[in-house]
């Protein structure tokens, strides 16, 4: 098309619905004789028009190339496109009346069609719409127009941790930790909904600029993983995709899993903060989903030597294959969190009679347990944190009095064990109670003593029969 000059960009203007007539002319011709004597160009009067606020450079790129439609959808009017995920483009908005800033997040057109599609959709959407939190971001509406489905949303200043990690490198232990917790509460909140998100990944959780975390997309996690692509399409055509985060279980089957796999996929993230790189970063799509179901990632302490081993078993235990060998729910590892930000180590997951959750692994491994053929019990250290076998009520009520005197509550919701853990549990007696019991005797110790008196015996025979007088026969 041929190039437009300051006449066709008005004239796109007016079409545009941006600016009212009245508003563009009187400013316009307050401004255009200073600005030139002669004629103004295209660019010049576009630069002013942004540089007044009237108009944004998303908008001008727009008008500049012919396009003047597509500036409004509903209520709102778009100021410019924030980003593309696999399944979706973001859009800054701002209501018309109001003038506050939302983020507009459109479903393509090519699912729209799927009626089954735009059910899970609403449906889905409704839950997401009736969370409300700090950690989560709010979901204000959910509409569409002609055949346009979009969802409005918190509009969050700040950066993504993807963003965040690559720009500014690893992030310190502490506040990796707390950014966990943030999210582990936001999570906490939607799970006790029955929403689980099946899309968590360092993309998905914002920093905002007051230093608090939000988790982004609740709603649209499992519409998108309708879609085979929407492991392989990236963000903003940056972020590796969710394979990255993806949980065993979930490259499985997206539609049968429950909330500990959010834990795994905050726990992948968790290592990206401490590495600066998912768990598997290498391989094809095909080869990292399977090494998630197969192979342990490389301990953290080959890229921070210095990361303490007791926030090393906090992500291990997060990022375990099995979902009952992980933190049974975000409440649980929550108190882990914390307790290792007051104490500085893992103060032991859930302290029930006869269970272990976690392990500490072995402070002076940092091998690469990626080539490792052991089973995933064998990372870890053999010697639990906490047991307890007494299975008296007396030692439970001492283990909820040590829990509440050191300030953590926790509410534990684990519903599985292996037959062969809690067998080992009772087996073993805690150290104390083992202190104080006399050795059980040695099984050879019964006929060593028979022996022993019986050589006794016969010395003793000897020793007699040698003292008496020697009779001799009379002939």
């Amino acid at each position: 098309m041929s190039e437009i000059d300051a006449n066709g960009l008005g004239k796109l203007l007016k079409k545009s619905g941006l600016l009212d007539d009245d508003r563009l002319v009187q400013e316009f011709m307050s401004q255009a004789n200073p600005i030139a004597a002669g004629e103004l160009s295209a660019e010049a009067l576009g630069k002013w028009l942004v540089d007044k606020e009237l108009i944004t450079e998303w908008h001008l790129e727009k008008l500049l190339s012919g396009k003047y439609k597509g500036f409004f959808l509903g209520k709102y009017k778009l100021l410019g496109h924030l980003g593309s995920g696999g399944m979706s483009s973001v859009y800054l908005a701002e209501h018309r009346l109001s003038r506050q800033k939302r983020a507009i997040k459109v479903l393509p057109r090519k699912k729209v069609a799927d009626k089954s599609y735009l059910d899970r959709f609403y449906q889905e959407a409704k839950v997401a719409a009736s969370l409300n939190h700090p950690n989560v971001v709010k979901i204000y509406d959910v509409a569409s127009e002609a055949d346009t489905h979009y969802m409005v949303m918190e509009y969050v200043q700040g950066h993504d941790f993807h963003d965040l990690v690559k720009k500014r490198g690893v992030i310190d232990f502490r506040k990796a930790v707390e950014y966990c917790v943030c999210a582990a509460e936001g999570l906490q909140h939607a799970h006790a909904k029955g929403l689980v998100h099946r899309d968590i990944k360092p993309a998905n959780l914002l920093l905002t600029l007051d230093g608090n975390v939000k988790v982004l997309d609740l709603g649209l996690a499992l519409v998108n993983q309708e879609d085979d692509e929407s492991l392989t399409l990236l963000y903003n055509e940056r972020v590796m995709g969710t394979a990255d985060y993806l949980s065993p279980e979930q490259a499985v089957n997206s539609h049968f899993v429950d909330l500990r796999s959010d834990i795994y996929s905050l726990g992948c993230t968790l290592y990206f903060m401490l590495t600066g790189h998912p768990p598997f970063p290498n391989g094809t799509l095909a080869q990292r989903i399977a090494m998630h179901q197969t192979k342990e990632p490389v301990d953290i302490r080959q890229s921070r030597p210095d990361c303490p081993f007791e926030l090393v078993a906090i992500c291990q235990q997060m990022m375990r294959k099995k979902p009952d060998q992980r933190y049974p729910n975000c409440e649980v590892l929550k108190t882990d969190l914390m307790g290792w930000l007051e104490t500085g180590q893992q103060l032991g997951t859930g302290l029930l009679p006869g269970f272990i959750v976690s392990r500490l692994p072995d402070k002076n491994n940092t091998g690469n347990q990626a080539d490792s053929n052991e089973p995933d019990s064998a990372q870890w250290d053999s010697k639990p944190i906490v047991i307890d076998t007494s299975g008296s009520s007396k030692s439970s009520k001492s283990a909820k009095s040590s829990q509440k005197n050191s300030g953590y509550n926790s509410r534990l919701s684990s519903k599985k064990r292996s037959f062969s853990d809690s067998q080992s549990m009772k087996a073993a007696p805690s150290q104390k109670i083992a202190g104080l019991l006399p050795k059980a005797p040695s099984k050879w110790l019964f006929p060593i003593l028979v022996v022993a008196m019986f050589v006794i015996l016969i010395i003793v025979v000897y020793f007699v029969s040698s003292l008496l007088p020697e009779v001799v026969p009379e002939q």
